[in-house]
């Protein structure tokens, strides 16, 4: 057993001294110290001072960690051998451990697209370039340090579905959906989702998937989905994501329906057939629609995005290139109340509203980049300076959400799977909150009170997955504060009953919430124990899904726990 520790220690070593041969990047004249303790310094320092007969000015630079005995010393790097100086650190007795110190760098994952390298698309990374402001962008290097697309935790194919005027199917910077599941020009609905020899798409005018060119569908597709860090053209927010696409054909209601259609039946085919058909869609852009417009005249366009929210799909849609009040005036689609529909305005490059977009407190949800911004066109060329507008602005909504739905977190897509609709709702929900707030978005412009966030967005995925999660039937664990806290979710199985137990010294009130913090119903705790408490929820009547519980007393409230009731 000494043998095998000492051997261990030895490998230990040489493993540093490998690293620091290979490095470069430390801090010139900096060595890390840990020290045994009760080391005296001066001596410490005394024997280090000279080295190999040579003089030098060793000196502890600051104390790093007084409890684990580890400082910074400094000494002269252009009189002294670095390496020398280090393997004289850690052959003194006095020492545990030493290294050099080394200079860190974030981690980003830019791509080599090289209208990203050369700073055309601020919208993804703004370092003042051109008139803009710093960090007025959507912070895309720091999301794609954590994921850049393609697919879920569970290996699904991501789809993107963009409903518009018509795609450069050939544009080498785009990566199309295709329906793998139908033979084209046979005639018959080979997968079953209702739709004849749809292999490329569908086109509502024609009824088939004849998909023609158009310069704005091509764009908005760049936006969500170009290939990015393949060394060509531009990169989208998602850099490996299908484009499944849509032609709104005459651009009409009875069109919009038709498109939404297709959509959601593909959605609704994967659902049902566990990924063996269909696609996998989360998200559908639209930026098109009607100024002026009032949801009443338009119910059947504004239910279809319940309709396509009850299979999984959120849908981001642009609001009026007119600087007027939404909640007042209206807008088809952003006027619709669906939970399931995002509303996007058009943001600069100095974070200001564009003068030129709709606003409104309560129908539009936030602002994203929108003007001068760089994507593909057809014939593989791309432009920027003159595409401004909301239209602009929707595909990095849209984009987001399936960038989130990529985050590697099996608890999340597993979740999504189950309970389609609540999962979309808390994607919805996690993609408002994390929103950079902006005074031009704030005042009554936006509900959200911000610009759009990638990073912030797909880090509330990650923390989704880092809820204590113990499922049981029906319900997660959860935790809060140690002076309110729920120790324990569990369901009765005998009952729809969800048994609660807390520990409180003030009498509280049970909240059971939906996923955009609604309240469903509220109780009365147990009023007559003090410290460990114990209560029932009564869930029968209530759909399956994901819910939410906190506890309150009349000074503060517990941390959420989330309940999936099955």
């Amino acid at each position: 057993m000494q043998k095998k520790y000492l051997f261990s220690i030895a490998l230990l070593i040489t493993t540093f001294n490998f690293i620091s041969a290979q490095q470069t990047d430390n801090i010139p004249g900096n060595i890390i110290v840990m020290l045994h303790s009760n080391t005296e310094m001066d001596d410490f320092v005394s024997t280090l001072q000279k080295v190999g007969g040579i003089k030098t000015s060793f000196k502890m630079e600051r104390m790093l960690s007084k409890s684990m005995h580890i400082m910074l010393f400094d000494f002269d790097a252009a009189t002294m051998n670095q390496d020398r100086m280090l393997e004289a650190v850690k052959a003194n007795p006095l020492t545990v451990l030493a290294q050099f110190n080394y200079k860190t760098k974030e981690r980003v994952n830019p791509p080599n697209d090289p209208n990203y390298v050369n700073g055309n698309m601020w919208d993804m990374n703004n370092t003042g370039q051109n008139g803009g402001a710093n960090d007025a962008d959507i912070d895309a290097p720091e999301a794609w340090d954590i994921t850049t697309g393609g697919l879920t935790a569970q290996g699904d194919t991501i789809v993107v579905a963009v409903v518009d005027g018509g795609f450069d199917l050939t544009q080498q910077d785009l990566n199309f959906w295709k329906n793998r599941h139908e033979i084209p020009g046979n005639g018959i609905d080979d997968d079953g989702n209702g739709y004849i020899d749809d292999v490329k798409g569908w086109n509502t005018a024609t009824g088939n998937d004849n998909i023609t060119s158009a310069q704005h569908g091509t764009h908005v597709c760049g936006t969500v989905g170009a290939r990015g860090n393949n060394g060509i053209g531009v990169t989208g927010v998602n850099w490996n994501v299908r484009i499944m696409p849509v032609m709104y054909g005459n651009a009409q209601d009875a069109d919009v329906v038709v498109a939404y259609s297709y959509v959601m039946d593909n959605r609704r085919l994967y659902n049902q057939t566990n990924g063996v058909k269909g696609a996998f869609v989360v998200a559908t852009n639209s930026s098109f629609g009607i100024d002026l417009a009032q949801p009443s005249a338009h119910p059947l366009w504004c239910a279809m995005y319940d309709s396509l929210g009850s299979v999984g799909i959120l849908s981001a849609c642009a609001t009026a290139n007119a600087n007027y009040n939404i909640d007042t005036q209206g807008d088809i689609p952003t006027a619709c109340t669906s939970s399931f529909m995002i509303a996007v305005t058009n943001t600069t490059r100095t974070d200001a509203k564009n003068s030129s977009c709709g606003y409104g407190a309560s129908t539009i949800d936030l602002g994203s980049p929108g003007t001068e911004i760089t994507s593909t066109l057809p014939g593989n060329t791309y432009g920027g300076t003159t595409w401004t507008g909301t239209s602009m602005a929707t595909p990095h909504v849209a984009g987001c959400v399936a960038l989130m739905y990529s985050v590697q977190c099996a608890k999340f897509i597993a979740d999504a799977k189950l309970y389609p609709s609540s999962v979309a709702l808390i994607v919805r929900d996690s993609l408002l909150g994390a929103v950079d707030i902006i005074p031009s978005m704030s005042a009554g412009v936006t509900a959200s009170g911000g610009r759009l966030n990638l990073f912030k967005s797909v880090k509330s995925i990650q923390n989704y997955c880092l809820e204590p999660i113990s499922r049981a039937g029906i319900v997660d664990n959860g935790w809060a504060d140690s002076e309110l806290e729920i120790q324990n979710v569990f369901p009765n199985p005998a009952t729809d009953m969800i048994n609660l137990v807390y520990n409180s010294y003030q009498t509280v009130e049970i909240v059971f919430m939906d996923v955009l913090g609604q309240e469903i119903k509220r109780s009365k705790g147990d009023t007559t124990t003090k410290g460990i408490q114990h209560s029932h929820i009564d869930v029968s009547g209530i759909a399956r899904g994901v819910y939410f519980v906190s506890i309150r007393t009349s000074e503060r409230k517990s941390n959420v726990v989330k309940v999936v009731i099955q």
